[in-house]
């Protein structure tokens, strides 16, 4: 993996971020809920939609350091017809301003009647952006990223640190959610966290069968597997910890929820790093 790469393990983790919490935010608002006496609606840092637009907007300066020339970005948006490249950054810009446009007519108007549909509007168009995110990468060249893992992988990704920012919000406010509610948020987190656990045995398995070549990474030895087995030992603990709150809440106290799920949230945040590292380490192509 080159240098240059390491930008894009930050441009795809913090534009999925910024996607989930876009996804996960449209719930209540779709069942007429006022997201006002949930989260904060101003210019501040415990307002879900100002942290999703800083994120896509970290992740696209990330993006540029991987350019040759920066400058020649403009240029391509010139092939929206035959590349998802073109796609993606289309994508992004349309994503950027609907959560802007969200943002400022929330803090002026005040009247949570916009959001139903300006949030549905921006989750959709989040939705465009991670459809061609995963077409960009899923490439018949390249054996290690053409697969069922690379969807799993950015879907969950977007979902689990989407999820688990809003859960942080909720906790470090204080704000009285229904049990149930709750409840179905832990199980739905434990659940991507189980399916980011499956995947990546699965995948890591994949890996390790293809055969030796010039060019291929050593998959199944070396620093490779030895990151790719921490991952899943940090994966594997904050499931466990995510099953511990979602069905046996009695056993934490009220009071150190937020300890906890900051916990959890710094756990997932780390193996999605180095899920995405990994990702871009098993680059290889075949042919010329």
């Amino acid at each position: 993996m080159s240098n240059r790469d390491w930008s894009l393990v930050f441009f795809t983790t913090l534009a999925q971020w910024s996607v989930g919490i876009v996804l996960w935010l449209s719930w209540p608002v779709v069942h007429n809920q006022d997201l006002s006496t949930v989260y904060e609606t101003g210019l501040n840092l415990d307002n879900p939609v100002l942290l999703a637009l800083i994120f896509i907007g970290s992740a696209t300066l990330s993006s540029f350091l991987h350019l040759g020339n920066p400058a020649n970005a403009p240029k391509a948006l010139n092939n929206l017809s035959g590349s998802w490249l073109s796609r993606e950054i289309l994508a992004i810009g349309i994503f950027t301003i609907s959560l802007a446009i969200t943002l400022v007519a929330g803090w002026i108007s005040g009247d949570p009647g916009y959001l139903k549909y300006l949030m549905v509007l921006t989750s959709l168009s989040g939705l465009v952006l991670l459809v061609t995110m995963i077409r960009i990468y899923v490439m018949p060249t390249i054996p290690a990223w053409n697969s069922w893992h690379t969807p799993v992988s950015f879907v969950s990704t977007s979902l689990a640190l989407g999820l688990l920012t809003l859960l942080l919000l909720n906790a470090g406010n204080s704000i009285d959610i229904a049990n149930h509610i709750l409840r179905i948020f832990w199980v739905s987190l434990s659940t991507i966290l189980l399916l980011e656990i499956g995947s990546g045995f699965v995948h890591q398995k994949k890996l390790a069968g293809m055969g030796p070549g010039m060019d291929t990474p050593v998959f199944e030895k070396g620093l490779f597997y030895r990151i790719s087995l921490f991952r899943m030992v940090i994966l594997v603990l904050a499931c466990l910890l995510s099953l511990v709150i979602a069905f046996k809440p009695d056993l934490l106290p009220l009071n150190s929820h937020v300890p906890w799920i900051a916990l959890i949230f710094v756990l997932v945040l780390a193996q999605e790093l180095m899920g995405r590292l990994l990702f871009y380490s098993s680059y290889f192509r075949l042919g010329v």
